[in-house]
């Protein structure tokens, strides 16, 4: 089925879509109509619907199916549709099409991320690992979640993609420093979002959860690793305050919402490494949105409190 990127004008198009937004308006005789955006992997465009609003049982957030054509309305496309109804189970939608996605395979990842777990030679914390990452439906929903909305890595695949990022960099760190507790690092690293887990609904609209709101990830995260902890009374004491402490400290600041600050050699570590892949994955996202119209410059980035430099378009 054709992406919303393909679509012509007066083509009729039967395709399936994410029904973002839906909104009942009057015509001009009063008579009630649907305003819709529709999107997909490739973007978002705009759709409405005249008629047969009774047989309309969809809801903004879900999976649908769409029969209309493409039209034009104010020199942009609209689709003007006929029919709509939700995504049944049987549609067997491949959600990687419909919202965007980590490019590499997840299940590719996953096996990486796996190997990652095996690396640790600490008895403990390996155990605590495999403990963690052994409910498939929790596995299946770290695979699915972004890492976040809009900052960096907000789409499908997304928190498993940072994860192992993040997790890679320490363990390359850890050879630089051979005086901080390699395996120590390396399980806060595979550990330090999975609250995230718990905080982004699993599409195809990511939002943020009653939990995610209410709690924020940190604590969330740091809730799942205390109640698996319990379940290991031999684990060392000492040995799970230090990884608490990085899970808790991982966002380097109070500001920042991390509710202490890194306080071993661990802590900081993980720290610049988070940093560096979610601000590097942030201005990738935003030379993506900016440079195609040609700019040098991007627009003003609020949360870094400054212009990025662009530089030439690269000649193919």
């Amino acid at each position: 089925m054709k992406r919303l990127n393909e679509f012509l004008l007066g083509e009729h198009v039967t395709t399936f879509v994410v029904l973002m937004k839906k909104e009942t308006r009057a015509k001009k005789n009063g008579d009630p109509y649907l305003a819709l955006e529709l999107s997909d992997a490739t973007g978002h465009v705009a759709a409405v619907m005249w008629d047969n609003l009774e047989s309309v049982t969809a809801e903004a957030g879900q999976i649908v199916k769409i029969a209309g054509v493409v039209e034009e309305y104010q020199g942009q496309r609209q689709v003007r549709i006929d029919r709509m109804r939700p995504a049944r189970e049987d549609d067997e939608v491949d959600l990687t099409k419909l919202v965007p996605a980590a490019k590499e395979d997840r299940g590719v990842m996953w096996e990486r991320f796996q190997k990652l777990i095996e690396s640790v030679a600490q008895p403990s914390l390996l155990a605590l690992l495999r403990r963690m990452f052994a409910d498939e439906q929790f596995v299946r929903l770290f695979c699915t979640v972004p890492a976040g909305k809009k900052w960096h890595h907000g789409y499908l695949g997304g928190l498993l993609e940072h994860t192992l990022n993040v997790t890679v960099i320490c363990d390359r760190l850890a050879k630089l420093y051979p005086q901080v507790d390699r395996d120590l690092l390396v399980t806060a690293a595979l550990l330090h979002d999975l609250g995230k887990v718990h905080s982004y609904t699993p599409g195809p609209v990511f939002e943020f959860t009653d939990a995610g709101r209410l709690l924020g990830h940190i604590v969330i995260g740091a809730q799942l690793v205390a109640e698996k902890l319990a379940q290991f009374p031999e684990f060392p004491g000492e040995l799970a305050m230090k990884l608490q402490h990085l899970i808790l400290s991982h966002q380097g600041t109070l500001e920042q919402a991390s509710p202490v600050v890194p306080m071993i050699p661990e802590g900081f570590l993980l720290y610049f490494a988070d940093e560096i892949d979610s601000k590097l994955n942030a201005l990738e996202r935003i030379a993506q949105k900016d440079r195609p119209a040609g700019n040098k410059w991007s627009e003003y980035v609020n949360l870094l409190d400054r212009y990025l430099y662009l530089g030439e378009q690269r000649q193919p």
